[in-house]
């Protein structure tokens, strides 16, 4: 190596080390927090709560979509279980105090519902309600219990009876007594699991699913919630109870219940005619079933949520109840 490559060595060695040394942080900030360099003098935050039912109370549609109740409806759900709530215990024992909370039992209530309805972020939910992100997890981790107490009771299997009687009220499909479908939740993507189990491939996110099936009147029959994203609807169907005449979800011998073309047909399940199955039928037929038919999409109470909600979370809430 000649003087002049030496030379052209050294000054890229001495251009590399300047490079580093301006990389590094001085050092009289090396060790302060983030927030302190952010915002230099602050010690946090006193958070005085906010009210957000009363302001958002009057948007009836709006906030129909962000928590899947009235706002009638949730003052009677608070209405309820305000005996419970103060009937609290902690680790089994009555509880001697209520700690002092900046946000009160209707504002607690909704601040679950829009989480288990939209799932927004734990700290967008603190900037909503002006409250320290610690005591929204409290919230959430007390009262996601007691609306599984409460409404754990209002989905039950109809009796053969009750399904007879529903027969032929719909002209077109005279066996339907109901319809099966499924609802996505996404989820986060998932650190510590496989996540292509989880994905959706059609959906293009994580996500649950939950199979429900709701009868001719509109009522939940049946929730089965914790299905992998990445299942189809016919699997998930598989995976659940089975349903038929003298099965464990039992029905009256002719009943179907109505599902899209994802799911088997045959059996408890009345799907529509699949396009291979199309050259089958005369040209009556075919006129018929080129008009599909798309039942509409129920409106999904919160329990729907709710269960998914335990679905991911292995039901750890209630180890100590």
């Amino acid at each position: 190596m000649d003087l002049v490559q030496l030379r052209v060595f050294l000054l890229n060695l001495l251009a590399i080390c300047l490079v580093f040394v301006t990389l590094q942080p001085p050092l009289a900030y090396q060790h302060t927090p983030l927030i302190q360099r952010l915002f230099p003098g602050f010690h946090g935050h006193t958070y005085h709560g906010r009210d957000v039912f009363s302001l958002i109370c009057d948007q009836l549609w709006h906030f129909w979509r962000n928590t899947g109740e009235t706002p009638n409806s949730l003052l009677q759900l608070v209405r309820d279980l305000t005996p419970r709530m103060t009937q609290l215990k902690v680790h089994g024992v009555p509880r001697m105090r209520l700690r002092r909370q900046n946000l009160n039992l209707t504002n607690q209530i909704l601040l679950v519902f829009i989480w288990l309805r939209k799932y927004p972020h734990i700290d967008n939910l603190a900037l909503l309600f002006d409250v320290d992100p610690a005591t929204i997890v409290r919230i959430i981790y007390k009262i996601i219990p007691e609306l599984w107490q409460y409404f754990h009771n209002q989905i039950s299997w109809a009796n053969n009876l009750e399904w007879l009687n529903m027969m032929g009220n719909w002209p077109e499909f005279p066996s339907a007594v109901g319809s099966i479908d499924s609802t996505p939740h996404e989820i986060y993507r998932p650190i510590t699991e496989p996540q292509r189990l989880f994905y959706s491939g059609h959906r293009h996110y994580h996500c649950f699913n939950t199979q429900l099936i709701i009868d001719i009147q509109g009522h939940l029959r049946h929730v089965h919630t914790g299905f992998m994203g990445s299942m189809a609807d016919a699997n998930s169907y598989r995976h659940m109870l089975p349903i038929g005449p003298g099965l464990p979800l039992d029905i009256p011998p002719g009943a179907q219940f109505l599902a899209d073309k994802a799911y088997p047909d045959g059996g408890a399940l009345l799907t529509p005619v699949r396009a291979n199955q199309m050259h089958l039928l005369n040209n009556r037929g075919r006129r018929r079933a080129r008009k599909l038919w798309r039942h509409p999409r129920w409106l999904m109470p919160v329990c729907i949520e709710l269960c998914t909600f335990l679905a991911e979370r292995r039901v750890r809430l209630f180890e100590r109840i």
